[in-house]
């Protein structure tokens, strides 16, 4: 099973977060960073993680409130306490975690249990969503993940394409990745997301993937982040 997606808020002007960070990377979690409020935000529109991890002290900063704001909105959001900032990260030699490594920061196990248990639970429960509903006419239309083929934004609307018919609504392409929140599908493009299950094929010379009788295009933004999600022989 995949690991969650974790966006993690480390301001330029502290290192602390750092050696956190790096534990996460190491236990195979996909750690993106961000130190400024305008790299946050882009950050998080562009990756869409499962999981973003904010260092209490931003409360206390006005500039970063509205980021705070657009975050909560749309990820879960796990706020670190004084234990992971620089000053507590001591050396206890019944509690910590050490490291050879010169620069590194000693993270305190019993506080890295349990952020990565919180982190667990979020992917978790994400995981367990396999379908939503959308209203047709007067009924509500179940639509099980497996059955998309790809999304399309179209204006204020998305339109998902199922293998029969497309239904369209309502609701930004951001705010239904965050519904969907599983690694089967691949945003391609600004207006483009496909479920890596029915792609027939990709033309890296066209850059298009061939989904559902249709040729979707992939932008050179998104082309890696496909890739990486490819499995080549």
């Amino acid at each position: 099973m995949s690991k969650a997606k974790v966006l993690f808020v480390i301001p330029s002007s502290t290192k602390s977060g750092h050696g956190v960070s790096q534990v996460l990377t190491d236990m195979g979690y996909e750690v993106s960073s961000a130190s400024t409020p305008e790299e946050t935000v882009l950050t998080a529109m562009e990756l869409e993680p499962q999981v973003v991890i904010w260092p209490d002290a931003l409360n206390q900063e006005s500039t970063w409130n509205r980021v705070k704001s657009v975050l909560e909105a749309r990820n879960p959001l796990i706020s670190l306490a004084n234990n992971f900032n620089a000053a507590a990260l001591e050396d206890d030699a019944n509690d910590v975690e050490t490291t050879d490594e010169p620069n590194a920061v000693s993270v305190p196990l019993a506080t890295m249990n349990a952020l990565i248990e919180q982190i667990e639970h979020i992917g978790s429960h994400n995981r367990g969503n396999h379908q939503f509903y959308t209203k047709v006419g007067n009924k509500l239309r179940k639509i099980e993940l497996d059955e998309i083929r790809y999304i399309q934004v179209e204006g204020k609307y998305s339109g998902i394409q199922l293998a029969s018919r497309q239904y369209h609504v309502k609701a930004s392409l951001k705010d239904l990745l965050h519904i969907l929140a599983s690694d089967d599908f691949i945003r391609v493009s600004r207006n483009f997301v496909v479920n890596l299950k029915h792609i027939d094929h990709i033309d890296v010379y066209q850059s298009t993937v061939h989904v559902a009788g249709e040729d979707v295009p992939v932008s050179r933004t998104y082309k890696d982040n496909l890739m990486k999600n490819v499995r080549l022989l």
